[in-house]
């Protein structure tokens, strides 16, 4: 069982790999479907999805607590979330091995709870991309918690990965952090420059970012890494890092090889 942390930050590492939607894929090779989204992310943080790849099974077999969502205040962090159809609804498809197992609901879809403060729910479908996030509960009315994590362990909420201050080379505007990773997405806040935020997920040009009690997305061009060193905070270019990042990677690689020989 993989604790709520670490199974978030594997839902955005997963989602961040995604190109299109196909069904029957878990994100691993770029295409990945709604249930592929949380098997591949529950495979990521190093657990095994023992069932079928389907929602309807999902729904079924790997959930607990599982109920109607009344209101959108209700959803909370890491919660598996579905949209389902009732009998003679119009697209009604529940699979023939379903029909005996005393729900008749058809599961259609299924997402997950990334943030709530502002609500946040990641889902895999066919728009460009795969990935979508949605921040309205719309017809999200089921949801519960998944059998393969723990809960209890981790505050529901993901580790920073570092701390960066907010910077915008050549003007001293307030930069906007928003709902979703696009220049065109609702602006949830105008952070102003020097602001430290906490870095939660670094996934490209977008980074997921928590600031006051607030998370969003800001992109990472407007931010500058820090890092603690003998008390003192030193700040460090993001190319730096990354640089220093491969240097050591080969250093490793190369450590590998000659004990692999020894």
């Amino acid at each position: 069982m993989v604790s709520i942390d670490r199974f978030l930050a594997c839902v955005r590492e997963n989602a961040a790999r995604i190109r299109e939607y196909e069904q029957g894929h878990d994100g691993s090779g770029g295409k990945c479907d709604c249930i592929g989204l949380i098997i591949g992310a529950v495979k990521l943080a190093g657990g095994t999805w023992p069932g079928t790849h389907g929602s309807n099974w999902a729904a079924r077999n790997a959930m607990r607590s599982f109920g109607h969502i009344a209101d959108a205040r209700e959803m909370f962090l890491g919660e598996i979330v579905y949209k389902a159809r009732e009998p003679g609804e119009d697209k009604y498809a529940l699979p023939d091995r379903y029909k005996n197992s005393g729900d008749l609901r058809d599961y259609y879809h299924v997402g997950v709870v990334t943030g709530v403060a502002p609500l946040e729910i990641t889902h895999c479908t066919s728009v460009p991309g795969g990935i979508q996030r949605d921040s309205k509960m719309g017809t999200w009315r089921w949801g519960g918690m998944l059998k393969y994590v723990n809960y209890d362990e981790g505050g529901g909420q993901m580790e920073p990965i570092y701390q960066a201050k907010v910077h915008a080379e050549g003007n001293d505007y307030p930069v906007k952090m928003r709902a979703q990773p696009s220049d065109k997405a609702e602006v949830l806040a105008k952070i102003p420059q020097g602001e430290i935020v906490d870095v939660l997920d670094d996934a490209g040009e977008w980074c997921f970012i928590l600031y006051g009690d607030m998370t969003g997305y800001m992109m990472n061009k407007f931010l500058i890494s820090e890092t603690a060193e003998d008390g003192e905070t030193v700040t460090v270019n993001r190319a730096d890092l990354e640089t220093w990042a491969d240097v050591l990677e080969e250093m490793a690689r190369d450590m590998r090889e000659k004990l692999g020989r020894g």
